[in-house]
């Protein structure tokens, strides 16, 4: 099992030698969600379907003063316009806006850590597998309720301004393996909004555990790549896995 970054910068690799290892080492690979769907076509129209605001309202309609006033500030900062996205919602304004500050810090999804394995496992022709669909992590998303997305997306707001520092630690951790601080960092956020945990993290978790045990059943073996988030913690899989009885050790 590897916790994934999935926005990095290219001067991340080489990754250490015991991750290749494991990697070179297994038949299969196991990812949240094939990137190839991603990217495709259909998963962008249903992205653009289901977070755009309904009956042509805007953000200014849907958005708290204070919400609002945040967001114009960090557009600006950002170079984009409120006319390209104040028909998004919330959760799809949130994504946008975080994405974008970090590729101006020079994180790239391109040098991400799921999708460097998943264009290593095409190349040398492994099975891939997913956990979830994109219909599915879209869906999710899209429902949370309007109070939650703005949360979540106020929170965001706030934190863009220090994302650069905590990104970089984050980072740092993983690099080194600090899982306590891993976890303290990648769950700090989630404290204030628990519903928003309890949909995108805890919930998704448990519901992976039985595919992954099926993935333990099967001939060769398979090198799980899932966000860093979802493995620590005592709602993480590693936990999860634990407590039904698994003996799962760091490397």
């Amino acid at each position: 099992m590897l916790g994934s970054v999935h926005l990095l910068k290219k001067d991340a690799y080489p990754l250490n030698r015991t991750i290749e290892s494991a990697f070179n080492g297994s038949q299969t690979l196991l990812l949240e969600v094939n990137l190839d769907e991603m990217t495709s076509h259909e998963v962008q129209q249903l992205i653009l379907s289901k977070g755009l605001l309904a009956d042509g309202k805007t953000l200014p309609e849907v958005l708290s003063k204070e919400s609002l006033v945040l967001v114009k500030e960090r557009i600006d900062a950002l170079g984009l316009q409120l006319e390209a996205v104040q028909r998004l919602k919330p959760w799809l304004l949130t994504m946008t806006l975080a994405l974008a500050k970090l590729q101006q810090l020079g994180y790239d999804p391109a040098h991400g850590i799921d999708k460097y394995f998943f264009d290593k496992a095409k190349g040398q022709r492994k099975e891939i597998l997913a956990l979830e669909t994109a219909e599915f992590q879209i869906n999710l998303l899209d429902s949370l309720p309007p109070k939650t997305q703005e949360a979540a997306l106020l929170q965001t707001l706030k934190e863009l301004d220090m994302m650069e520092k905590e990104f970089d630690a984050i980072v740092q951790a993983w690099k080194i393996g600090d899982t306590k601080r891993l976890e303290d960092s990648l769950l700090e956020s989630f404290k204030e909004y628990p519903e928003v945990y309890q949909k995108i993290v805890s919930e998704r978790n448990k519901n992976w555990i039985p595919k992954i045990e099926e993935s333990l059943k099967r001939r060769g073996k398979t090198m799980l790549v899932v966000g860093a988030a979802h493995l620590v913690g005592t709602d993480g899989v590693v936990e999860l896995l634990r407590n039904k009885g698994y003996v799962v050790e760091p490397q």
